[in-house]
């Protein structure tokens, strides 16, 4: 499956849909691509992780890069549906107290409001 990236609007709340391979590469694009959105003024993005079929340690490195550009900007990037990999190496390394993971998107969509 090739890389592809797609916002769409639930309310105020921005949803990044990524699919394929999640590797530097792509972490680039889908930075930009969160950045773009922070300068456009969203402050709530979510970021759909559904149909990544492959996240490299260089992937994860991106995301924890993802946060802190969104903290710059006063915005709240979160995530859904991380695979199991993702999320252990992210208790390894102690990140997940940096990125809120959400296991379905109502629950992330949720979050936003408390």
């Amino acid at each position: 499956m090739s890389f592809s990236a797609s916002t769409r609007q639930v309310g105020d709340i921005t949803i990044l849909d990524v699919s394929g391979r999640f590797t530097l590469i792509e972490g680039e694009a889908v930075h930009e691509l969160l950045r773009d959105l922070f300068r456009d003024g969203r402050k709530r993005v979510l970021l759909n992780l559904r149909n990544v079929t492959y996240l490299d340690s260089s992937g994860i490195g991106q995301l924890v890069r993802a946060v802190f550009t969104a903290r710059k900007n006063d915005a709240d990037l979160r995530a859904v549906d991380l695979n199991a990999r993702a999320q252990e190496i992210l208790r390894l390394t102690n990140l997940h107290s940096v990125f809120s993971d959400f296991q379905d998107e109502q629950a992330a969509l949720r979050s936003f409001q408390s």
